[in-house]
Formats: structure tokens, C-alpha cells, sequence
């Protein structure tokens, strides 16, 4: 701006503002966030993610129903639970993981709309010296999905 733009620019006082705090507002992670994002269908989690549990390829996924907490935790490929959450070996990324079998428990127990997708920034936990990822999914970013049809949802 020049000095005669900024001059013809009105005065006003600032009494009487109050600064509207952040969390109030809905974002969708950065990419500098770890997060999970759950659809009727499907689980992802995003590079951020991976990365922050070192690349790890396979992990085990739990659940807290109470506090609609999903943990998820590094394991050897000898873990009988475990699963591959990564593509692309050189620089592993996150992947979406299929799995209707339990997206659909996690909405029907924490009576979500199917038509509607999850997502929660993630946060490095320990239990035991052992790092894991938790999202707590209590007050999720909620969006729109895709419309499903009668048959898919079944």
C-alpha cells in the first residue's frame, strides 16, 4: 500500500473485540499432521503418520469403544494381528486400507452416519517404552462421502 492509501484507511478502536480462539475452527489436517480417516468402507492414515512411527510397515489396530480411541501399534510380521498399513517401499506412505467388515462396528458402535467420513489428528503415546499412535476419534472432523447404494451398504 502507499501512504495515501494508508491514510484514507479509517481509524477504528479495537475495544470491544474478543479474538475467536482456533480450535473453534474445522481444518482439514495439515500435512505436517499425523491422521485417520474412516469411511464406511475403509481406514486410512496418512504419510505423517507413518513417518512419525519410523516407517514402520506392519501395525496392530485397537480400540477403545468407551473413549472412541483408535491405538495403533508397531509389530513384527510375525504379530497374527498385525496388518500392512504402507505402500511404496522406497518412501512408504500411508494407504487406504479396505476393511467394511470393521468400519461398519465402529459406526454401528459409535452411532455414525454411513454416509458420513471420520478423521482425527493422531498424537505419539507410550506404554511400557513402547511408541504407538493414538486418534481420538471423541470429536472428530466429520465430512461428506460418496453416496453409497443400498446394495453396497448391506
Amino acid at each position: 500500500m502507499t501512504t495515501t492509501q494508508i491514510s484514507t484507511i479509517k481509524e477504528i478502536s479495537t475495544d470491544g473485540f474478543q479474538v475467536v480462539g482456533g480450535e473453534l475452527f474445522t481444518h482439514a489436517p495439515r500435512k505436517s499432521e499425523p491422521s485417520c480417516s474412516i469411511n464406511y468402507y475403509s481406514i486410512s492414515f496418512n504419510k505423517m503418520s507413518v513417518c512419525a512411527l519410523n516407517s514402520c510397515d506392519r501395525v496392530r489396530i485397537e480400540v477403545n469403544p468407551k473413549t472412541k480411541c483408535i491405538l495403533i501399534v508397531p509389530v513384527t510380521v510375525k504379530d497374527k494381528d498385525g496388518i500392512r498399513w504402507t505402500k511404496n517401499v522406497k518412501e512408504p506412505i500411508g494407504k487406504k486400507i479396505e476393511c467394511k467388515a470393521f468400519t461398519q462396528q465402529l459406526y454401528e458402535m459409535w452411532k455414525w452416519e454411513s454416509n458420513l467420513g471420520y478423521r482425527a489428528i493422531g498424537q505419539l503415546v507410550s506404554s511400557d517404552k513402547k511408541v504407538m499412535m493414538l486418534y481420538d476419534f471423541s470429536n472428530p472432523e466429520i465430512y461428506k462421502c460418496k453416496e453409497f447404494s443400498k446394495e453396497q451398504v448391506k
